[in-house]
């Protein structure tokens, strides 16, 4: 068999990337070692409840936002609907604070003044720096230093960063350019929710892909990329069934190679012959890998609004955290100590439950350390006990809530790992720190190969994937003209 590119894995950015290459008509083949597609962009279904695993907004959606030549050239907008999320970005709660920030930068200023007076001159500046955050001179600096060097005030740096659990688990680690690059798009754009879920944005893809005549292999895993040692580039892979363990590797040739599988372990599948390979590998050996979560999943009976809850994300901080120094040693707390970040998916009309009922999610930082040594028993006794925990906590956050859960699993570290093989769990890739965003591999060494995940630059969230698969799309359409 033979194909103008291969590519390994079907999450997002395989699937952006195998859209336009088969609509310019290319010949793809995609393969996902999964039975489903998507990676973190899908859904389950339990009990008439629709859960996103790891969705919960898309920013942007505004005039120069990368996005949207990527849905216009592939049709997505007359074939799916983006809800606009409540007009503030999340609400930010404390033992000392309780306030929500807007999403639109005037108004966020506006806010942030009336609690924090002092800071005005602190928060304008903050806003100005973030909107122009590349041509500034934080690209070796961490989200804590530039906040620092602005805002005296420690609430207001834990209230500015307070969705950090998404880019990174330490201020004084994460990148202050990766931070305030996506920081800006949710201001600019304020948020969309995809209605139904991130899977109906997955399917549309992998729909549209079958149509312009790709092919889409599911319950199959890559076992080698091949190289030709002469040339130094990719020229096919090897898969086989995992269902099977008798199955024979079965050998494609393609022009072309795209990784949209974790880097670590995708770099294992090169061949030693290889020059740069060998450099690659060594590459990766020498990148750290970010934090992994856990998620806490419902199905609540009623839409909590009449409860008395307003908010569609909502930053709960622990009272023990009084700086920005506090977030990395609350993420290595135990459980009843950490913060959490809360999504009421039922606050807009996400079409994520049946009638006159919700979904939610609480998700906190995690590490694979935490859990990859227990026993069955003792795995099944700590998801349990988290649960309660943490509906306890959403109790407190959301008086009466309790009564109408209706649905409720727990996601950890290890159920991050084995569903879309990312080292550790995961879920942004490798940590950005300001060496490590610097060296993250945007274009191979190998000739023919190409990267298209959170693993490769500019890192992980929607916006960033979707960017940087069609900008590898756009590379391979390129050459061969």
């Amino acid at each position: 068999m033979s194909y103008d590119v291969a590519i390994i894995g079907s999450g997002l950015g395989g699937l952006i990337a195998g859209a336009k290459l088969a609509k310019e008509g290319r010949k793809i083949l995609i393969v996902e070692q999964h039975t489903s597609i998507g990676g973190f962009a899908t859904c389950f279904t339990q009990n008439n409840f629709t859960i996103d695993v790891g969705f919960h907004s898309m920013d942007g959606l505004y005039i120069q936002d990368p996005k949207i030549k990527v849905f216009e050239d592939l049709d997505v907008y007359f074939n799916l609907e983006f809800v606009a999320l409540p007009s503030e970005y999340y609400r930010y709660v404390n033992n000392r604070f309780d306030f929500s920030i807007p999403h639109t930068t005037y108004e966020a200023i506006e806010v942030l003044t009336e609690n924090f007076p002092k800071e005005k001159k602190g928060i304008v500046e903050f806003f100005r720096i973030i909107e122009d955050i590349f041509s500034s001179e934080w690209k070796n600096k961490t989200a804590g230093e530039m906040l620092d060097s602005l805002i005296k005030s420690n609430d207001l740096k834990l209230a500015l960063i307070g969705t950090i659990q998404y880019y990174g688990d330490d201020p004084y680690t994460l990148s202050a350019l990766s931070f305030g690059a996506a920081l800006a798009r949710n201001y600019k754009g304020g948020n969309h929710y995809i209605k139904g879920g991130s899977v109906k944005l997955t399917d549309y893809l992998a729909n549209y892909i079958k149509e312009h005549e790709g092919k889409i292999l599911l319950g199959n895993e890559v076992t080698k990329i091949l190289i030709n040692p002469d040339k130094d580039a990719a020229e096919g892979i090897m898969y086989r069934s995992t269902s099977d363990d008798d199955a024979e590797p079965i050998k494609v040739i393609a022009k072309n190679v795209i990784v949209n599988a974790p880097l670590p372990v995708a770099a294992k599948l090169l061949s030693s012959e290889s020059e740069n390979a060998v450099k690659l590998q060594e590459m990766m050996n020498h990148l750290k890998v970010g934090h992994s979560a856990v998620n806490i999943y419902f199905g609540f009976d009623t839409t909590l609004d009449k409860l008395g809850h307003k908010n569609y994300l909502t930053v709960v901080n622990h009272k023990s955290v009084y700086g920005l120094k506090d977030i990395y040693e609350n993420n290595n707390s135990k459980h009843s100590q950490k913060n959490f970040i809360f999504v009421d998916y039922g606050q807009t009309d996400t079409g994520m439950a049946p009638f006159g009922k919700s979904t939610g999610v609480i998700s906190i930082v995690d590490y694979m350390h935490n859990w990859e040594n227990l026993s069955n028993e003792d795995y099944y006794t700590k998801k349990k006990e988290i649960e309660g925990i943490f509906i306890d906590k959403l109790e407190m956050l959301i008086p009466g809530v309790k009564d109408h859960i209706e649905y409720i699993s727990v996601a950890t570290p290890k159920t991050m790992e084995r569903y879309t093989r990312n080292p550790k769990g995961s879920i942004i890739g490798f940590t950005r720190n300001p060496l490590q965003v610097r060296k993250y591999p945007l274009i191979s060494p190998i000739k023919n190969l190409y990267f298209a995940s959170a693993w490769s630059v500019p890192g992980g969230g929607f916006t960033s994937i979707i960017d940087a698969s069609w900008r590898v799309a756009c590379s391979i359409l390129k050459k061969r003209r």
